[in-house]
């Protein structure tokens, strides 16, 4: 992944800074710069591969009308067939890829409905939530399927990786007949070297169809299993955000919560955040402030995962944890509403012996 260092003017930064809270300006973005864990992060569609394989044209020859010229015609013809073939099969990896891509962008744009839902909360049991899971399911089903056609078509590469290896023994093999003229060894050695051109870009093809059947079986494996998540929660209607109990300590995830899947994180939470809103007064004005920190992270970043802690001071009462962890939980929606995927976020909360009232910090991964 390419890094991108971010910098900020004094002037530009200056727009950020509100009543109420406060940024980091020589911290920002730590994961575009390298981080403590060596964490990154890919997208949410599958990484496949991007190749459009197109073999080269075979070379025409006139006959001689030796024995070895007549194999000369055979080996071209054979030679046309397997580049046809690999034109064939290119065309069908392109179309699976596009399928897989088209079904995994619905399904997480399906997801995302669901979890949005269910982090407001529901009816247990909504008929209309498990309707979306379905149409979700149908997308990874379909899936599945376009994994099944890239095995098939694997086979059908490794077949004709084989014949082509043969053929480049045929030809090379063919120098040794007798009876042949310098025109034959002259178009010999041409159809020898685009033979052995087309085996490499054969070998190549399968070695890409065989990669992307590994990812897609751990992408669908995945989603399979977060749809059995979010069948349970859809049972009693609630996931994430007014229900998420934050846990205490020194900034510990959630545990078991949805909001953690498929964002692998350390345990605790470090540098300097991207956005502090300290709650030291009635009717805090951070959101315009957090706009602009979210979205230029988003900007810098389009599949950064942000953290969001509250804080309380070390000496505050259980009121004042609760307080924290409420603030938390509306700058979490808050973020939802500017379009921050909820499985882009992850809630936690700790006390600090710096804090003299109730906080929120945003870190970037």
């Amino acid at each position: 992944m390419k890094k991108i260092a971010i910098k900020l003017s004094l002037a530009s930064l200056s727009l950020m800074i509100m009543s109420g809270c406060t940024f980091s300006s020589d911290a920002l973005f730590p994961s575009l710069t390298g981080s403590a864990s060596g964490e990154e992060y890919s997208s949410d569609l599958p990484d496949l591969g991007t190749t459009n394989f197109q073999p080269i044209e075979v070379s025409e020859g006139s006959q001689t009308g030796t024995f070895v010229g007549q194999k000369v015609v055979s080996f071209r013809n054979e030679l046309t067939q397997l580049q046809n073939s690999i034109r064939t099969n290119n065309e069908e990896l392109q179309k699976i890829r596009a399928s897989v891509i088209s079904n995994a962008t619905q399904y997480h744009k399906t997801i995302g409905n669901i979890e949005a839902k269910l982090q407001v909360g529901t009816t247990p049991g909504n008929p209309n939530m498990y309707a979306m899971l379905q149409s979700a399911q149908g997308n990874v089903q379909t899936m599945s399927i376009n994994t099944d056609a890239l095995n098939q078509l694997s086979a059908r590469v490794a077949s004709d990786t084989a014949m082509t290896g043969y053929l480049l023994d045929s030809i090379r093999a063919a120098y040794g007949v007798s009876g042949a003229v310098d025109e034959d060894h002259r178009q010999l050695r041409i159809l020898e070297n685009e033979t052995n051109q087309t085996s490499v870009l054969m070998n190549s093809l399968l070695s890409e169809v065989n990669s992307d059947i590994s990812r897609q079986q751990q992408y669908v494996e995945g989603a399979r299993n977060y749809i059995v998540d979010l069948n349970s929660a859809i049972k009693v209607g609630s996931y994430g955000v007014s229900n998420v109990p934050l846990s205490g300590g020194m900034a510990t995830p959630v545990s078991g919560s949805p909001l953690l899947v498929n964002a692998s994180r350390s345990a605790t939470v470090s540098g300097k955040p991207l956005f502090t809103a300290k709650f030291n007064k009635s009717n805090v004005n951070y959101k315009d402030g957090l706009q602009r920190a979210v979205s230029s992270a988003i900007s810098a970043k389009p599949s950064v995962r942000f953290d969001v802690v509250a804080v309380s001071p070390v000496s505050g009462s259980q009121l004042s944890k609760e307080t924290a962890q409420k603030n938390a939980v509306a700058v979490f929606q808050e973020m939802i509403n500017m379009g921050v995927g909820a499985d882009k976020i992850s809630l936690s909360s700790k006390t600090s012996s710096e804090a003299t009232s109730s906080e929120v910090q945003i870190f970037v991964k």
